[in-house]
């Protein structure tokens, strides 16, 4: 067989075939990949949903004060800033605020499985997933409300927005990581404004590089008594990744991820709040071995919170470092 005849054979074309195919893979991979890291997957159908009102998402009228700092915060553009597995994050021009615009495309149906649906386990599966989907959204809604409503002073929430309105009547200008401009109807989308802060463990750094070893102990114990403060009244955050989650405004620890806030009068049980508190308590202990000294501090005072309980409650770390207690309506 001469080269013509080889390369014209059915078994070339087949290779060439299946390396055609490969390199097309690779290729719409590598585009994807690139498309995901310059624009960090964030698209307008990604923020827009067509969720209906759900009363139990309604927040609380927001006072005088609060409407004032509202309009404050939207009057300027903002700009990207970062992503979590919840939010898009958009930051304020004056650097004051971030605006959180919800990742719609986590709680949606994957479309390519309705092509198998006539299959009925496939059909089972996916409607366990809406369910459960469904579950994930309220409860983030639900939280997003216990942060507005309850929560204010210990998030720095500004406004809530979970139910579509039509009396914002505002255009909010916002820019990509492209910085593409775009013009976001405040009336047709869910969102979160809430006050920018400091990271709680860059705070630390910086007070102890400077000095202020007391003013560090002074953050821990604040942090501590409000974290507290909330399980006294039956709130906690069951997400336990302190140190992500946690920053500082004005001098005070909040919530920067209000996402696992939830109300549960069982938290107001030291046999439930004392082995939360441990649990939550674990990241930063491992954190403030790099400052001994703030360390034995956190140690003492969880001591005296928590007393034999502090020796015979072994820290438990769930799985992605989410807690399961739930939402319980008042």
């Amino acid at each position: 067989m001469n080269h013509k005849q080889r390369k014209n054979s059915p078994l070339s074309k087949y290779i060439i075939s299946i390396i055609c195919f490969i390199l097309v893979v690779l290729i719409s991979y590598g585009l994807g990949r690139l498309y995901f890291y310059t624009t960090a997957g964030f698209t307008l159908g990604n923020i827009h949903s067509d969720l209906k009102h759900h009363i139990q998402w309604d927040t609380r009228e927001p006072t005088e004060e609060e409407t004032l700092k509202f309009q404050e915060s939207i009057g300027q553009p903002y700009y990207y800033l970062g992503k979590g597995c919840q939010s898009y994050v958009f930051l304020s021009q004056d650097g004051k605020y971030v605006v959180k615009f919800f990742k719609f495309q986590r709680v949606r149906p994957q479309n390519w499985i309705n092509f198998f649906t006539f299959i009925p386990s496939v059909k089972e599966y996916q409607n366990d997933k809406i369910k459960e989907k469904e579950k994930k959204l309220n409860n983030l809604f639900l939280s997003c409300k216990v942060a507005f409503d309850d929560l204010k002073n210990e998030t720095g929430i500004v406004y809530v927005h979970l139910n579509k309105t039509d009396h914002l009547h505002h255009l909010l200008t916002v820019y990509d990581k492209l910085g593409l401009k775009h013009q976001l109807d405040l009336d047709r989308l869910e969102f979160v404004v809430q006050q920018r802060a400091n990271m709680f463990a860059d705070t630390i750094d910086d007070l102890m590089l400077d000095g202020q070893v007391e003013q560090a102990k002074l953050l821990i114990d604040r942090l501590l008594i409000m974290v507290l403060s909330e399980y006294h009244n039956g709130y906690a955050d069951n997400d336990h990744a302190l140190m992500q989650n946690t920053g500082v405004l004005n001098g005070n620890p909040i919530h920067i991820d209000v996402g696992q806030l939830i109300y549960n009068e069982t938290v107001c049980d030291p046999a439930v709040y004392h082995q939360e508190l441990l649990n939550k308590m674990t990241q930063a202990r491992k954190w403030l071995g790099r400052y001994p000294e703030l360390l034995d501090h956190l140690n003492n005072r969880l001591l005296t919170q928590l007393g034999a309980d502090f020796y015979l409650l072994p820290p438990y770390v769930y799985k992605g470092n989410v807690a399961k207690i739930p939402h319980m309506v008042k």
